[in-house]
């Protein structure tokens, strides 16, 4: 059995955020500068209490809990100087501690060998007020006192589901047993290193098509006898949608104590030459587990100029048109789960401090709660491995402007005709050669006429 070390169990005091604002005149600009200053060099250090199991992580001095009692599910309650348990309420502070090392300060849980109680502390001089924890189970303890010099166990925090005193210890009496609820804490996680696998469809004509950016007709008329120049010049907006996957069983389950975000770099773009909006990458944020998937999309806007001098020809119409790739794949990838944790903590006065950053055991013992896979530790950073797929459905980098010859339009003041011009022009040319003859024909027979007149 592991050596069991002892811990106070504090009532914290009021609320409170450790920081202080400091005010300097600039002397040039007479204007006063302020400044936030941080004081968390006084919150009690996140240590691991010892109790009877060697491998146990789960009781960690400076952070917040419910103490649940195991029979009647009621909480740990002080009323005043006394103690009870009473149904679950989160907004009342009474029901939240935390436990300290015996040196500390403050209120701590009390007994005097019958009933149980708070007082103020009197030091490490007041056995009175130093705990052990027997490990049950999961997160399941027997608080013990002891008052002794041998460490054997004077009895233990016992009740009825009412009224809470200290019995005879008996590590077997679930009316003794005790659950450590974590309160007020929050995860941050956040996806990164991807390493994508951008070729994982092979089937390219699938990924990519051809498409018209134009959301207009993009026609240009000239109805008039002379060519013109004409400045095509618009603008066009498209999105680029990003949909990211994962199982839960590969991340975490969102819920009241976790975030998750994700953040995409641009190479995601320059692999599949997909056009960048002014961001230049891709943040989002998964709201929500469902059917044990995490799934978060996110749309990125992009903007096209196309601009072209086109020229028109007489009695014509032009249709331009700019065509662009649309990019449709889903991606698999690896990559890293980051993960930074902030929860209400105790100061060395005895005061919490709201949402304060955490020691490393603390992060430990939150993500083993939240999640039963690897711990990776770099240096000061927390993350595990994960993989998923990455939906891309998007538009590429360049566009091509393409001008296209449509209908010709009837001359003004040409009459209508069935006949096409080209018919027409075809009708006069075989009639020219008749009328040559006819004329022939006539001047020979005046000829003849004059001859005959003659004779």
């Amino acid at each position: 059995m592991a050596k069991l070390g002892s811990a106070q169990l504090v009532l914290p005091k009021q609320d409170i955020v450790l920081q202080y604002v400091l005010m300097i005149l600039n002397p040039d600009t007479g204007v006063f500068l302020f400044f936030t200053i941080s004081t968390c060099s006084s919150l009690i250090p996140n240590n691991r209490v010892i109790t009877n199991d060697a491998k146990d992580y789960d009781l960690i001095e400076g952070i917040t809990y419910n103490i649940v009692h195991f029979m009647s599910e009621n909480n740990l309650v002080s009323s005043g100087d006394h103690v009870t348990v009473a149904p679950s309420d989160d907004n009342n502070p009474y029901q939240h501690w935390s436990l300290q090392k015996v040196e500390g300060s403050g209120t701590n849980l009390d007994n005097n060998g019958k009933g149980v109680y708070v007082g103020v502390d009197r030091g490490s001089a007041n056995p009175y007020q130093h705990w052990i924890f027997i490990k049950i189970k999961n997160y399941t303890y027997n608080i013990a006192n002891v008052r002794n010099v041998s460490r054997s166990l004077d009895g233990s925090i016992d009740s009825n589901g009412k009224m809470v005193y200290i019995s005879i210890s008996d590590k077997n009496n679930p009316y003794q047993q005790w659950l450590f609820e974590p309160i007020n804490y929050k995860l941050t996680t956040v996806i990164m290193d991807y390493d994508f696998d951008l070729n994982y469809d092979n089937n390219k004509q699938n990924r990519k098509k051809q498409i018209n950016l134009l959301s207009g007709n993009g026609k240009i008329v000239n109805p008039s006898n002379v060519t013109i120049k004409q400045m095509f010049d618009v603008e066009e907006t498209k999105s680029n949608s990003f949909t990211l996957e994962i199982r839960s069983s590969e991340s975490f389950k969102i819920g009241a104590h976790i975030d998750m975000h994700f953040e995409i770099g641009a190479s995601v773009y320059e692999g599949l030459q997909l056009k960048a909006g002014i961001s230049g990458g891709i943040e989002g944020e998964i709201k929500s587990t469902v059917e044990e998937r995490n799934k978060g999309t996110v749309t990125d806007k992009v903007s096209y100029h196309i601009k072209q001098v086109v020229i028109v020809p007489p009695y014509t119409s032009v249709q331009v048109t700019a065509i662009v790739d649309k990019v449709n794949i889903v991606a698999p990838f690896n990559a890293k789960i980051q993960i930074t944790c902030e929860a209400d903590r105790l100061s060395k006065s005895g005061k919490v401090v709201k949402m304060a950053v955490v020691d490393s055991n603390v992060i430990k013992y939150y993500f083993q709660r939240e999640n039963a896979g690897s711990l990776i530790i770099d240096g000061d950073s927390f993350y595990i491995n994960t993989n998923g797929t990455l939906k891309i459905d998007g538009y590429g980098f360049d566009s091509e402007i393409r001008t296209k010859n449509l209908e010709t339009f009837q001359q003004k003041g040409t009459p209508l005709s069935p006949l096409s011009p080209s018919n027409k022009s075809e009708s006069t040319s075989e009639s020219s050669p008749k009328n040559l003859v006819l004329l022939y024909q006539v001047i020979l027979t005046l000829f003849q006429i004059i001859m005959l007149l003659q004779n």
